[in-house]
């Protein structure tokens, strides 16, 4: 089941309640991709990757692999990786105010990241470290209004930690599903691409 990433304030429970997009709450019942078979995760984000055959893309087709659609496509998955970025930035600070997510994302995915900032402020938490994503390019539909990108990625936040904004003590919830499947949706504004909205696989690892 798909479930878009919303946060649930921590109100009678506490803290270690906070549950970010990112740090989801979630046991596996086997150990097929549980945290402990993760590898260390990498100090960067890794190169994007396209998965499909055609050389054009009407509406729905699977992402191009070359000439000018497969450009596009990179550069969706480009800002999809920047995204990232500024949130490891915006999220590991105590003092932002958001404003750097407005060049990167919008509606939903604009919205989430920002609840999740504000409540980060609110408990005296930040971000430390930083999550490793693995996007694929799964679709691109130029015709649509604005054009669409998606992508799916398996996110790994095992090295992504909330902690004490002060003394930088990991505060994680317990437990928490470390690693998960995701779908990504990008859209074109102008001459940027924005990431629009952010949906994982509920009770998934990937």
């Amino acid at each position: 089941m798909r479930q878009r990433s919303i946060l649930v304030r921590p109100g009678a429970v506490g803290i270690s309640g906070l549950l970010l997009p990112f740090l989801l709450t979630a046991c596996s019942s086997s150990g097929a991709g549980s945290a402990d078979r993760l590898g260390t995760p990498s100090g960067s984000l890794p190169s994007a990757a396209s998965t499909a055959t055609a050389n054009t893309s009407p509406p729905g087709s699977p992402a191009p692999k070359e000439g000018a659609q497969a450009l596009e496509g990179n550069e969706a998955v480009t800002a999809y990786q920047s995204w990232w970025d500024v949130q490891v930035d915006v999220l590991g600070r105590s003092n932002s105010d958001g404003t750097p997510l407005r060049q990167y994302a919008t509606g939903a995915a604009f919205t989430e990241t920002v609840i999740s900032l504000t409540q980060l402020h609110d408990s005296k938490l930040v971000m430390i470290g930083r999550p490793v994503t693995s996007p694929v390019l799964k679709s691109l539909d130029q015709r649509a209004n604005p054009p669409t990108a998606t992508i799916d990625d398996c996110l790994d936040v095992s090295g992504w930690h909330q902690a004490d904004a002060g003394t930088k003590k990991i505060r994680d919830p317990q437990p928490r599903l470390s690693r998960y499947p995701a779908t990504v949706v990008v859209k074109k504004y102008g001459n940027r691409w924005l990431v629009a909205e952010f949906t994982r696989e509920e009770g998934k690892t990937c």
